[in-house]
């Protein structure tokens, strides 16, 4: 049954011939950069009269900016065009017996005022489709950033559903799913562990992002491979009007990306950051540990023909941490990622849109900790090779046809233990290597059953060659649009992880690795539901949205309380398996028009898990575990020169384990020793946690160029926030007794700061 599941995925959107007709195609760009515009509002109308009366048919440019409107019977028309940001364009054109290709080129607008809304044929946007939502890089680069450094992550933080671990980490929770169950790409390429700073900023930088898609809860088919959510990222691919850019500097870390054409036909995107707090102090000190990142992005693109584009992008980000004492590396640890992808963008005719990739990547974590010859050593890396391909079929009125394949070649290495010699790279890329490929097809559907009913249905089908595993994920979406413009949503989703980061939340020493399933090693699973609705209220200038999902997930990952990193034990038999439930309510009131923009989220979840091997096999809350989470965030702009951005959260506080009580253990010498007692797996709560930053900007000319200066202040109102407790022994020398104290760590008090940037 599987295997005739996975041919009706493959020949299921071939399986209808079309009929002779006519289609309106094209690209929609920016007139001045000339690059592609995402999810751009196309719509047919009688005349120039914009109304549902005269309406004809709509869709939605792509990521490329392919639109297509098919079964156009001959006659004359007028195609308005519009899309946030820009103006929207009423263009003449007539239909005479053949296909019509119409490029469009919008002109860009500062959104201040109500603009008119253009209806296509869906209600519904595909940046507004069931928990996803689209967030642009300009509203990131005016949310408040510590140390001036703006981050995409913590950004999307802010929005209902998705938490952050602590203060310390931007990692994505997202609906009680763990980071490693987020599937993040970039330019369509996997990233396996996108952060700076032990988790603290996002690997990504913001300037050289174009889009920003998240999808909290039962993705569609066309993607895969990841338990909870999707973030997909664009890159910008270069402007081809002038060669231009953007640097910036704050008290961290400075940046600079440039872009342009090649020629008429080729343009160009890098991007480049660097964190130099390491120069810093060893200007102050010879003896402060060695730390610092840096990332590269860069893209380009070749116009090959009319229906023919050739992208070429990359991405590498490195970390590199060590502690240096009498000249041996006490410490030393280092990650990061490289990535290359080469695409071909391939418009076979109006109907049918293709795009192929082939794509490198290559994630490298290693650490090392010890003195001269006993070294706890722990590592991981994955390399890919992947081979996808994707086709758009636009053929019919009510569907939109999506089905594509790829396979993927792994290469993974993973290895945790006690050393009595230093690991040399030769050891560590030897030991613990696993050869494994996967396939994956799918097919999905975008069929508008009636003027008010959107149904998106598909299956994805998968083989893992590393266990032999065979999985087919159903999915299904729906939204029906009532009398009263409320928008009603569902859908339910089914999705397999092959690949693991396994993590130990109850030692400090860095054991996060990744691993691949396995024959003892099951594939994770999940079961996804959702229900919702939203609206559009007081004159269209606010989104407000309720959602409420329930999430099942099987064969989840951790290390074993008693795991033993020693030689000659495998690496696998320290797991333990088990499962978790998430479920919960989001409310979010978004305003996204005029001179004040912003959004308030509110959050209502739980998030449980469960091992035979954990905690006496008794349920138990994750860290990141929230009840109530809160958010607000808010830009204002004062007039062209101020501006402000804000942000305030408030979040029930992290389960944690703390001692409860003490004994004294007598041993064999007679000799007393006290032990503590614990509580259940994090059985106590933290104090609540809250905060608000604000970013003022304030924005001037010099040098004939722009000019933005950032005033960022961290945690305006000094919140003594949790990070950690522990106990302490205090002894008092007036009554010469001892007495227990509980103690809190708090990370960051009030913290202001100052970035500068400028655009040429």
């Amino acid at each position: 049954m599987k295997y005739i599941l996975l041919l009706i995925i493959w020949v299921l959107p071939f399986s209808v011939l079309s009929e002779e007709k006519y289609s309106i195609s094209g690209i929609v760009n920016d007139d001045t950069s000339k690059e592609a515009i995402i999810s751009a509002t196309v719509a047919l109308y009688k005349d120039s009269v914009i109304n549902k009366d005269n309406f004809v048919k709509g869709a939605y440019s792509n990521k490329f900016g392919f639109y297509s409107l098919p079964n156009i019977s001959s006659g004359t028309y007028y195609l308005a065009v519009s899309s946030v940001g820009y103006k929207i364009k009423l263009t003449k054109l007539t239909v005479a017996n053949d296909d019509l290709r119409q490029n469009i080129q919008l002109e860009s607008v500062s959104v201040m005022t109500q603009e008119l809304t253009v209806t296509a044929d869906r209600e519904s946007s595909p940046t507004s489709s069931i928990s996803s939502i689209s967030i642009s890089p300009s509203f990131v680069s005016k949310m408040p950033a510590f140390g001036g450094e703006v981050d995409i992550f913590r950004t999307l933080q802010l929005l209902p559903g998705i938490a952050a671990g602590s203060e310390l980490s931007s990692g994505l929770y997202v609906r009680g799913g763990s980071p490693d169950q987020n599937l993040i790409l970039l330019d369509g390429v996997t990233v396996y562990n996108p952060s700076h700073l032990a988790g603290f900023i996002s690997s990504f930088n913001n300037d050289a992002i174009k889009d920003i898609r998240m999808i909290k809860g039962a993705f569609p088919a066309e993607y895969g491979g990841r338990l909870s959510s999707v973030l997909d990222l664009t890159m910008k691919e270069g402007r081809k009007d002038k060669v231009g850019g953007k640097a910036g500097i704050s008290l961290i870390s400075s940046k600079l990306t440039v872009e342009g054409p090649i020629n008429e036909n080729s343009s160009f995107m890098i991007s480049g950051r660097r964190f130099y707090f390491d120069l810093l102090l060893g200007l102050i000190t010879n003896d402060a540990p060695t730390y610092y990142f840096y990332d590269f992005n860069a893209k380009a693109n070749y116009k090959l023909s009319d229906n023919d584009v050739l992208y070429v992008s990359g991405y590498f980000a490195r970390d590199v941490f060590g502690v240096n004492e009498n000249d041996n590396d006490d410490i030393s640890v280092n990650w990061g990622n490289s990535t290359a992808n080469m695409r071909w963008m391939h418009i076979v005719n109006p109907e049918l849109f293709t795009n192929f990739s082939l794509v490198y990547t290559d994630y490298i974590f290693d650490s090392n900790i010890g003195e001269e010859d006993v070294i706890f050593n722990t590592g991981s890396r994955i390399r890919d090779i992947v081979l996808k391909g994707d086709a758009q079929y636009l053929a019919y009125d009510n569907h939109i046809i999506k089905t594509g394949a790829d396979i993927t070649w792994h290469n993974f290495n993973a290895k945790a233990n006690f050393n009595e010699s230093n690991i040399n790279e030769a050891d560590f890329l030897g030991e613990g290597n696993i050869n494994t490929f996967d396939i994956a097809l799918y097919a999905q559907d975008e069929w508008k059953a009636t003027d008010r009913l959107d149904v998106n249905y598909g299956l994805r089908g998968y083989y893992f060659q590393q266990g032999n595993y065979l999985d087919i994920e159903p999915r299904l979406s729906a939204t029906y649009l009532t009398g009263e413009g409320v928008r009603l949503k569902g859908a339910f989703a089914v999705a397999n992880q092959y690949i693991h980061l396994v993590v130990r939340n109850n030692i400090s020493l860095p054991t996060d690795l990744w691993f691949p399933s396995t024959e003892n090693i099951l594939p994770s699973r999940s079961y996804q539901g959702v229900l919702g609705a939203e609206m559009n209220i007081i004159d269209d200038t606010y989104l407000v949205s309720l959602e409420g999902y329930y999430k099942k997930m099987d064969n989840l990952l951790e290390y074993r309380d008693d795991a033993e990193f020693t030689l000659g034990i495998p690496l696998e038999e320290q797991f333990t398996r088990g499962e978790g439930e998430a479920y919960g309510i989001e409310l979010f009131l978004n305003k996204q028009i005029g001179n004040f923009t912003g959004w308030i989220g509110y959050t209502l979840a739980w998030t449980k898990r469960q091992f035979a091997d954990l905690n006496r096999g008794n349920e138990f809350y994750p860290r990141y575990d929230r009840r109530h989470d809160v958010s607000l965030t808010l830009n204002y702009e004062f007039n062209d020169t101020w501006e402000l951005g804000m942000a305030w959260v408030y979040g029930t506080g992290q389960a944690y384990t703390m001692p409860t009580s003490t004994y004294i253990w007598r041993d064999d010498f007679n000799y007393n020793d006290e032990k503590y007692q614990f509580s259940e797996r994090n059985g106590v709560r933290l104090p609540a946690y809250h905060r608000m930053d604000l970013n003022f900007m304030y924005k001037f000319e010099a040098y004939k160029l722009p000019w933005v200066l950032s005033i960022n202040i961290y945690n305006v109102y000094d919140r003594r926030n949790p990070f950690a407790w522990y106990i302490n022994n205090e002894y008092d020398y007036e009554t010469g007794e001892s007495s227990k104290k509980l103690k809190q760590i708090t990370l960051f008090p009030i913290i202001p700061t100052l970035g500068l940037s400028f655009e040429f």
